[in-house]
């Protein structure tokens, strides 16, 4: 039910605040979105003037000209204000279709005309006077990129990296599109099919092609980010000329550009486990240099994060933003080490004035902070606490941002206004879930499909597959989304939680908490409750969250490292939660161990295993299982028929590498039945337990067994263990590797091997029936009957022996994280392409297609 709200607005008229003169023409200001405004100012503190309801989130910059304001939010309706009284002079929705939401692409003004695209697929031009539209070109896909302004003449591109010249009424001048130019295909590229029919095999990072990111422009010259690569591409009046195209070894993502007025490119990518850098591009005498920005490179084995916005540029100084607690805004100046400006968690790029930067916080916070004194900061404080996720703009003194609470706030130095007290309620779900396979029971709703981690399911997947939505986030992953009430929930290594809807991708709320750093772990969904372990440097918690609007319901602590393995979230069972993890302390560098390493855990690494009162969090018994072994975080547990299994790799010493198990000092892990209600061990096998890497799986009485690491002189297996005893049934043939988690499907088991094959066993025996070789590397994949889901959108029929059925399109750098299915539709989330995409299939997917307007 919508309420009528009337938003409250300060204005005397008759006080100091002139009329207005400033504008903000785009994003960040200029067309390279360098963000550097050194000619503006403003003086702190500042009170709100107004907060203006909108019907969604923000998350697009407002633009300010000529005494307005306009602005997109994230159902793509469009506002005008006049910028004195801040009374709506017009609105205007879009296409009304489930597919537009999540609208990113901030409105850019040039002459009499506003320019923005929308997730729906198509683009508009509007006159700014009265908000009638002028054009309305259908692209045939979504629009993330923020348009930019230059040279009279407008600049676009769409997520498949189609790039538009307009003439400020939308008149087209010319049209380039990578995939065609570059890649040489000119087939659908949202179609999994077609791009197997093209390439023969699965796509990889040579077919990236998405611009999920904002271009810029530097004169004439157009910088585009195309999938992993970076395009330079020159206005030359009636067409596009093609200067130069990046794309190195294994393009990374980009996950932030801007340039400079010296036409230095900046670009922060990501390829891998937290590694990643801000990059300098630069063409000199037609050659092009690369660089880096010093102290911003990230890795696994380091104590920071990444950033995922653009930077901002002045005199050489480079400043950056990033989600990370006490580094969140800081400056970059070639010689000297970074400076921290803001410690707040920030995802916005930051505007630079004459000696303040701005910037809006993960916490609801907007912060000015002086550029010239170290530590000196105002913030302004939102209503609800709801993320600020694009940049402000800050004309005559006053600073306008959008929150996704689904407000447009105003500051300004006469501003007395009260905070508004109505909650928009944008976490309710505006599309609920349709089809046939709606109810709880199909829910994908713990990272292997449920707690007895058999990581398969059966909902009838089938051709011809479609993309329903694809939306962005700013964050890494390296672990499934789980689904449950409707939502689809996302937990990143840097400690972000969204909630999305499954139907349309819409976002519903989004929380970060600070201290967590490269959390590989999972939230599990169940009775409307987020389950969500968090690990970080110097505290670690288990967080329990309302799963419809994401407020914290109970915190517990936990310690040790998220290592590689435990992407595995909590157990539930009769009002307890149960979780696995190791006492030890951690420097970076060792923060998220190798897999192949041939060593035992140090001992102060308590294994441990904790219960938890699943209502109000309260601890219930713990179990320490040091006596039999060092270790914990490489460990995961499995609930079958009412029983808990929890099985602990203690890694290796170099006799146990040598000779085997026959041959170790000590047990290279345990295998432990438990009664959930008290922690009392039923059994233990101290011979056979996961072995680095794999969470211990089960079903129909049996327990599965796989690892990374040898078992057996130099050889590999998955142990098969009876569930009522522990003893051991069979043991399979040798293979390389067994890793994530081996899946169960009704009569064969499902195991992985990193950069070699993927192996089907027989159930019974463990005898080896079948294998796959594509090259995938740490791939978590699942398994839908009859399907099995790689990364990138890959899914292969295991009925007709490992054949590829569609692939792409590729969304991500590497293969990390695969699909999963739910209630009837499939989902992936990238690794690190900063992606999500929900498609339907089968009948569904036949009658529908795709939801972006075409009329191409």
């Amino acid at each position: 039910m919508r309420t009528t709200i009337t938003f409250l607005v300060f204005c005397a008229l008759g006080q100091a605040l002139a009329g207005p003169g400033e504008d903000w023409p785009q994003y960040k200001f200029d067309a390279g979105h360098s963000g550097n405004v050194s000619g503006r100012r403003i003086d702190t503190p500042l009170g709100l003037v107004a907060a203006l309801p909108l019907t969604d989130a923000v998350l697009t910059a407002p633009a300010v000209e000529g005494g307005r304001v306009y602005v997109v939010d994230a159902a793509g309706w469009v506002f005008c204000f006049d910028a004195v009284s801040l009374e709506t002079i017009w609105k205007r929705p879009t296409l009304s279709t489930p597919a537009n939401n999540n609208n990113v692409s901030s409105p850019a003004i040039c002459g009499d005309f506003v320019h923005f695209g929308t997730m729906a697929g198509v683009y508009y031009v509007l006159r700014k006077s009265d908000g009638s539209v002028v054009r309305q070109i259908p692209c045939g896909e979504p629009i993330f990129s923020t348009p930019v302004v230059g040279n009279g003449r407008v600049y676009c591109a769409t997520l498949g990296s189609r790039i538009l010249a307009l003439e400020p009424d939308g008149t087209r001048c010319w049209e380039w599109d990578f995939v065609t130019e570059r890649l040489g295909f000119h087939g659908d590229r949202w179609s999994g099919a077609e791009w197997l029919a093209h390439k023969g095999g699965r796509v990889t990072w040579r077919e990236q092609f998405c611009c999920s990111r904002n271009i810029a422009l530097h004169g004439k010259t157009l910088v585009v980010p195309a999938g992993g690569s970076i395009v330079w591409l020159e206005d030359a009046g009636d067409r596009p000329k093609l200067c130069h195209v990046y794309a190195p070894k294994e393009s990374p993502a980009t996950l932030g550009l801007s340039v400079d007025v010296q036409g230095r490119v900046y670009r922060q990518w990501y390829r891998r486990d937290n590694c990643g850098r801000v990059e300098i591009l630069q063409f000199v005498d037609g050659a092009l240099r690369t660089s880096f920005v010093k102290g911003t490179t990230t890795s696994y084995q380091g104590p920071e994060s990444m950033s995922f916005s653009s930077v901002s540029v002045r005199d050489g100084a480079v400043f950056r933003t990033r989600p990370e607690a006490g580094v969140g805004f800081c400056r970059h100046q070639e010689g000297a080490p970074p400076v921290v400006l803001s410690g707040a968690l920030c995802l916005t790029a930051p505007v630079l004035l004459e000696n303040k930067g701005v910037v809006g916080g993960l916490d609801g916070r907007l912060h000015v902070v002086s550029l010239d004194d170290e530590g000196k900061a105002w913030a302004f404080e939102t209503a609800f606490g709801k993320a600020i996720s694009a940049p402000a703009a800050v004309c005559d003194g006053r600073v306008y941002f959008g929150c996704e609470d689904g407000y447009l706030y105003v500051l300004g130095p006469e501003g007395k206004a009260p905070l508004p007290e109505t909650d928009l309620e944008l976490w309710r779900i505006r599309n609920p879930l349709t089809g046939a396979r709606t109810e709880p029971g199909f829910d994908w709703h713990t990272a292997f499909g449920d707690m007895a981690n058999t990581n398969a399911n059966s909902q009838g997947l089938a051709p011809p597959f479609a993309i329903r939505w694809i939306r962005p986030f700013a964050g890494t992953v390296k672990h499934f989304s789980v689904c449950g009430g409707g939502r689809l929930y996302t937990h990143t290594a840097e400690g972000q939680i969204f909630a999305v809807e499954q139907e349309t991708g819409r976002l519903l709320w989004r929380t970060a908490f600070p201290g967590v750093h490269v959390s590989y772990t999972a939230p599990l969904y169940l009775n409307g409750r987020l389950y969500v372990p968090q690990a970080g440097l110097e505290k670690s918690f288990l967080r329990c969250l309302d799963a419809a609007t994401g407020r914290v319901l109970w915190k517990a602590p936990i310690t040790g490292s998220p290592s590689w393995n435990r992407q595995q979230p909590p157990v539930l069972f009769d009002g307890l939660v149960f979780y696995m993890f190791g006492s030890g302390r951690y420097d970076p560098k060792g923060w998220l161990f190798e897999h192949q390493s041939i060593f035992e855990f140090p001992a102060d690494h308590r294994p441990l295993l904790r219960a938890w009162d699943a209502e109000t969090g309260r601890e219930k018994w713990t179990r320490d299982f040091s006596e039999k072994g060092a270790g914990g975080d490489d460990a995961s547990l499995c609930l079958l028929d009412g029983m808990l299994y929890y099985s602990c790799y203690f890694g290796r010493g170099q006799d146990q590498a040598k000779d085997g198990i026959s041959g170790g000092r000590r047990s290279p892990g345990i295998t432990v039945a438990i009664e959930p209600a008290t922690g009392r061990t039923l059994w233990l096998n101290d011979r056979h337990a996961v072995h680095s890497g794999c969470a211990i799986s089960g079903k129909d009485g049996r327990l599965y067994l796989g690892g990374y690491n040898w078992v057996e002189g130099k050889k590999n297996r998955i142990w098969c263990l009876d569930a009522k005893d522990g003893s051991l049934i069979w043991q399979s043939e040798p293979v390389t590797q067994a890793i994530h988690v081996v899946t169960i499907r009704e009569n064969t088991l499902f195991a992985h091997a990193q950069y070699n094959k993927s192996t089907l066993f027989s159930r019974e025996t463990g005898r080896i029936l079948d294998s796959m070789e594509m090259g995938y590397r740490c791939t978590r994949f699942t398994v839908s009957e009859p399907f099995l889901l790689g990364a990138n959108c890959d899914i292969i029929d295991l009925s007709k022996g490992f054949s590829l059925t569609a692939t792409g399109p590729a969304v991500d750098v590497l293969v990390c994280v695969g699909g999963t299915v739910s209630n009837g539709r499939i989902f992936f989330t990238a690794n690190g392409g900063g992606l999500q995409v929900g498609l339907s299939y089968g009948k569904e997917a036949a009658v529908l297609g795709r939801p972006w307007h075409s009329g191409r």
